[in-house]
């Protein structure tokens, strides 16, 4: 299967060939910003069985040379134009960000790191073949992985990670990764536990931690295409530290790192129009206002009690099942006017994602020196004055759980390695699928805990027992994600939808169904 290039790549790369003065490094480099090039000619050195096991351009280029190159280059055929620009954005910033967390990780190889990074890319770009694709790929970019499977194979019977499973067949490495992805993202949309973690010196443990880039680097990309799409920002923040260990404090310097090698990419192939457009929108972009609303009796009765809490600073504890909007709740109250702490950070802790060691260091910070940590302020610190949103914290250990209330007593804490305690003024907004009361009163969570956090308690009602939000609900949807769902007699047919479906997985399968009714519409159109 012939894999597309983007015209401008190639026609920058052909010029340096040409240049007998320019180092095959140079030629490397700018190879590995194209995907359809960089998986092209790793498929193309590893079909000799004396070469499969190569799995960086400047592995492969070493091999074939100068002349071997041009003759590559030049056998390009398949030319993608301006419409998917949109799409090589993408694949930069998601192959950047790769690289850049890989640095800190020390996973693999540069370059194998920017290729794990782009491999959700080549999957798109071995779509591109199909009818209509390219209408669609701006919303397959805006949407998780998991989502991006869904529609594509619900439109066109195949996937990009099954294309990739069937082009790509050697080296192992990527083979593998292709496989975890495969596993994960599912076709019903729905995203699969990961495959149990190797072994440290296993085979497997490289090509798992680069799978796990890949998630990583598609949430940083998304998240700077789409600023709109708070979920993406959230998602990258979480599993930075799930992950790899970025503290918060690094992941805003994280994100400005990637966008500024994606502008020194545009310069190097002569579009810097696109970053410095790039730029100018994420300058202009202003975060719209959350707003969280009910016409649910119960939910708004409640709503009116946490809303009078968030009033009087008091800490506020929220519960349901998974994606009933506990965060978006989270964030509607602390920007909510009467709030006295609104201009203040706000920060988030995944609690259910972090070992006990780091979600010390996360929260308390780390002087460095002698103990091997670098050096980095806690939560508690950079959060000051403000709030800090604890999620999942029924996950956190139970002895850790009664470390933190003797913390949280003390309105003070010692930073990792320091002698002398930082006092600390939190207002704390705390998520839970389960009622911490009751699973305090069970023995399953710290009842010390509970009694110095006081949090006044709010219940999210899932979304199948509230049916009379769901169409406001999708029409916030529809407008943020800028779905073309306008059409009358369709927002008909949808609105019998919502009153027939069970919405077992909350808002991931409104959303889920939104963004393939949009993309259908899309190739309808």
């Amino acid at each position: 299967m012939s894999v597309p290039v983007f015209e401008h790549t190639v026609s920058a790369i052909r010029s340096h060939i040409l240049n007998e003065e320019e180092p095959l490094q140079k030629i490397s480099h700018l190879i590995k910003y194209d995907p359809g090039l960089y998986f092209s000619l790793l498929k193309y050195i590893n079909s000799s069985p004396r070469r499969n096991d190569t799995t960086s351009v400047s592995q492969a280029i070493s091999l074939i040379g100068a002349e071997g190159s041009e003759n590559f280059i030049l056998q390009q055929d398949y030319f993608l134009n301006e419409d998917y620009l949109f799409l090589w954005c993408y694949a930069v910033l998601a192959g950047e960000a790769a690289a850049l967390i890989n640095e800190r990780a020390d996973i693999a190889d540069g370059d194998e790191a920017f290729f794990a990074g782009i491999l959700p890319a080549v999957g798109m770009l071995l779509m591109a073949g199909k009818a209509g694709y390219r209408k669609i790929v701006e919303l397959l970019l805006k949407v998780p992985l998991e989502h991006r499977v869904f529609i594509e194979e619900g439109l066109f019977k195949s996937n990009g990670i099954e294309q990739l499973d069937k082009s790509l067949l050697s080296p192992k490495t990527y083979k593998d990764i292709i496989t975890y992805m495969g596993c994960v993202f599912a076709k019903d949309g729905h995203r699969k536990d990961c495959p149990d973690h190797p072994a440290r010196f296993s085979m497997a443990y490289k090509s798992f931690e680069l799978f796990k880039l890949i998630e990583v680097a598609d949430t940083a990309a998304r998240s700077l295409l789409f600023p709109q799409v708070v979920e993406a920002q959230e998602k990258f923040r979480e599993l930075c530290k799930m992950y790899f260990k970025v503290p918060e404090s690094e992941i805003e310097e994280l994100l400005a790192d990637i966008l500024e090698r994606f502008e020194v990419a545009c310069k190097e192939f002569g579009v810097e129009s696109l970053s410095e457009q790039f730029i100018l929108n994420a300058e202009a972009y202003r975060s719209p206002g959350i707003v969280f609303l009910t016409k649910s009796k119960t939910l708004t009765k409640s709503l009116d009690e946490i809303l009078s809490a968030n009033r009087n600073d008091k800490n506020i504890s929220i519960y349901g099942e998974s994606s009933v909007g506990k965060r978006l709740l989270a964030i509607f109250l602390h920007r909510h006017p009467d709030n006295p702490r609104r201009t203040k950070p706000f920060l988030s802790i995944h609690c259910g994602t972090l070992d006990s060691e780091t979600l010390e260091v996360e929260l308390f910070g780390s002087k460095g020196g002698f103990l091997g940590l670098e050096r980095h302020k806690g939560t508690l610190e950079l959060a000051n004055g403000g709030t800090i949103l604890l999620k999942d914290i029924d996950k956190i250990p139970l002895m850790l759980q009664d470390k933190f209330a003797e913390i949280f007593s003390k309105d003070e804490f010692y930073k990792i390695g320091e002698t002398r305690p930082a006092s600390f003024d939190i207002k704390f907004i705390i998520t839970s699928r389960k009622d911490i009361v009751a699973e305090a009163k069970a023995g399953r969570f710290s009842r010390i805990l509970l009694d110095v956090l006081n949090p006044t308690g709010i219940h999210i009602i899932a979304l199948r027992e509230r049916k009379e939000d769901i169409e406001f609900i999708a029409d916030s949807i529809i407008e943020k994600y800028d779905l073309n769902l306008t059409d009358p007699a369709l927002r008909l047919g949808l609105r019998e939808y919502y009153d027939s479906q069970p919405f077992a997985d909350n808002l991931r399968d409104l959303k889920r169904l939104l963004f393939y009714l949009s993309a259908k519409h899309s190739l309808k159109s």
